[in-house]
């Protein structure tokens, strides 16, 4: 091939490459939607759209108990086989956000249906059940398209609308006030929110600061890997403990000390039986959050009095979007927990979905 024509070619390919999101400078429809953390990791800009999503998320094999609690199991030698865990979880979901104006939208972010499934010899039984339902208002206090840069406020409200089988349910529902920006810098994005989740009733949930990170390049239009980072910190625990699960407490366990004495004076296969009787029953969402030294994830704010023990959660997630047509684009992301996964109940997950929208 003569080298004027291959030079040609060259060019022609750049420009094919590159040339559309080098015109899109001060067009906001270049940038994406994050894919992890989906109930609290959103997106600066107000638009129409539908997000059907699909996380299958590993469960840590072991977890956590409260420190007084571990003591007491520990002495009798139950600790190893209590804090089993294992499985995955699937979860389905179908987020909306409906733009009044540049400014102003209705956006409804949690909803779905989850389907746990631990180890057969886990600390959890299996359940499914619907998830709780959070929906509220956006508006964009700075929108400036010319400079790429928008920065949002939301606020959310949860209903305790979900089912204990799955811990949900829990409390009277939560507000979430948040802000979010996005920024981009020729190719680049970066983007984040940050918010408060605040418990109606701050006894049944926990409360909670949260941060989450997106950095991403426009390879082509259509192809935009990306790194996140997630960041959950439990400001103030709630209050759920021993004393809450009514038959534990018909039996005079209301505390560490307590199930020590039941142990020593029942056996421990007798107490054994009881916690286990309890597990799969309606009062399950209770004594884990009871036993737990965390808060749980982005899907489960479990509300025991020890989820500051370990206040941190942070997970990391690599990613990829691609957006075939204007008004579709696809995500997959793998996300996984840097912080001790046995103090969460998150191990790692894969996160499928597509953004529909309505401005084509």
């Amino acid at each position: 091939m003569p080298y004027k024509s291959l030079k040609t070619l060259l060019i022609f390919l750049l420009v094919f490459i590159f040339g559309d999101v080098l015109l899109w400078a001060g067009d906001l429809s270049r940038f994406v939607l994050s894919v992890s953390n989906p109930i609290y990791s959103h997106d600066a800009r107000n638009y129409t759209m539908i997000r059907p999503i699909y996380l299958h998320q590993n469960l840590p094999d072991k977890v956590e108990f409260r420190s007084d609690i571990k003591h007491v199991l520990k002495k009798y030698g139950l600790y190893h086989a209590a804090r089993k865990l294992g499985g995955d979880v699937d979860g389905f979901a179908l987020q909306f956000s409906l733009a009044l104006n540049e400014r102003l939208s209705l956006v409804a972010i949690k909803d779905g249906y989850v389907d746990c499934d631990p180890d057969d010899d886990s600390l959890i039984p299996a359940g499914s059940g619907l998830a709780d339902i959070a929906a509220g208002l956006q508006y964009a206090v700075i929108y400036n398209p010319q400079k790429d840069f928008v920065l949002s406020l939301r606020l959310t409200y949860e209903f305790a609308s979900g089912e204990d089988d799955v811990f949900q349910g829990n409390g009277d529902g939560n507000f979430n006030l948040e802000a979010l920006f996005l920024k981009g810098y020729g190719n680049w994005q970066f983007s984040g929110s940050l918010g408060f989740i605040l418990p109606v009733d701050n006894d049944e949930e926990d409360t909670l600061f949260y941060d989450a990170w997106h950095v991403g390049y426009n390879i082509t239009p259509w192809l935009h890997p990306f790194v996140e980072l997630n960041h959950f910190y439990v400001i103030d625990s709630g209050d759920r403990d021993l004393d809450d699960v009514d038959t534990l407490k018909a039996l005079g366990i209301t505390s560490a000390k307590d199930l020590d004495q039941a142990i020593a004076t029942l056996g421990a296969d007798t107490v054994v039986g009881v916690l286990r009787d309890i597990l799969h029953s309606g009062e399950k969402d209770d004594l884990v959050a009871a036993l737990a030294s965390f808060s749980g994830c982005d899907i489960v704010n479990l509300g025991g009095s020890h989820s500051d023990d370990n206040r941190n959660l942070v997970t990391l997630a690599l990613g990829l979007r691609i957006r075939p047509l204007k008004w579709l684009s696809l995500g997959v992301a793998y996300e996984f927990a840097l912080t001790d996964e046995e103090e969460s109940l998150i191990d790692d997950r894969y996160l499928v979905d597509a953004v529909i929208t309505f401005n084509f």
